[in-house]
């Protein structure tokens, strides 16, 4: 271990960033409701994910894993350890990579990418979101993404966070190879979650055709209404369990308790035996 620990730098993230995108292109009003707030503070575990996100990052641009578990690294003011299940995930996310990697034409590895193209501009200060790891070849587009988290399988068909990433990569791509760009037929996503259960490497493969689709469909028409002065509703639904403003939600606490059955209403006599209950199994 060493004696000092070192330090991850902290991530700056868009408000309307792929890893809220199930938030606010669900609960258009979302984003405004934010602004009441102040910001979620993270957990231990989004620390751990953090440390092992930034791992993953160096052992691609090292191409090794030089780490062991008992090194610790200070993450956002927290202690964090690595381990032996942090060094297997980040095996597995850097083996899965590579096999992409090594025949890959164009690739980024932990990169900033806009998904402002459709609007006709190279960058917009809330539209951007950090891809893990992107690449192209002849025929297809490929992202992947990593998740270190254990309570929720992430199901990467219809995901909005990789399909706001491959618009990014797809524009990036347009950008600095727009010869691959006219090629691309297909567009792969995949996320790596090792620690989940069942399957760790799941995919999704689409034509680049449906991803231009759900470009003009659905981001840009989403993201047009949350930028302008136009009233919006609140939609609830299970995607208001990550949402800074859940706690305070009207429609949210509607949501919450929609299935729980009234209160019944009760005699004085069934009263008295539940207070009866009550006094009898006080700790106090």
């Amino acid at each position: 271990m060493q004696d000092t620990p070192a330090t991850v730098p902290e991530k700056v993230h868009a408000e309307l960033g792929p890893s809220s995108s199930d938030i606010w292109l669900t609960c258009l009003q979302a984003p405004r409701e934010w602004k009441r707030y102040p910001p979620r503070i993270t957990g231990f575990a989004a620390h751990e994910g953090t440390l092992a996100h930034t791992l993953c990052e160096a052992a691609l641009l090292a191409r090794q894993i030089p780490w062991t578990p008992g090194q610790t690294y200070t993450v956002e003011g927290d202690l964090v350890t690595i381990t032996q299940e942090m060094l297997d995930a980040v095996q597995l996310y850097t083996t899965t990579v590579n096999m992409i990697s090594d025949f890959a034409l164009w690739r980024i590895i932990e990169k900033k990418v806009s998904f402002s193209w459709p609007w006709g501009v190279d960058w917009a200060p809330d539209l951007f979101g950090t891809s893990d790891f992107a690449a192209a070849d002849r025929d297809a587009l490929y992202v992947v993404d990593f998740k270190y988290g254990r309570g929720k399988a992430v199901h990467v068909e219809g995901n909005t966070q990789l399909l706001c990433y491959g618009v990014g990569v797809y524009g990036m791509l347009r950008q600095e190879r727009p010869d691959l760009a006219d090629t691309i037929r297909h567009v792969s996503l995949t996320v790596v979650q090792p620690r989940v259960g069942g399957e760790p490497v799941r995919q999704w493969t689409i034509p680049i055709e449906e991803l231009i689709y759900w470009t003009y469909a659905v981001l840009k028409p989403s993201v047009d209404k949350i930028l302008s002065p136009v009233p919006l509703p609140l939609v609830p639904g299970n995607h208001c369990y990550f949402c800074a403003a859940s706690q305070e939600c009207p429609a949210y606490r509607t949501f919450r308790f929609r299935d729980v059955p009234p209160f019944p209403e009760l005699s004085f006599q069934e009263h008295a035996k539940i207070d009866t209950i009550f006094l009898d199994t006080s700790p106090i």
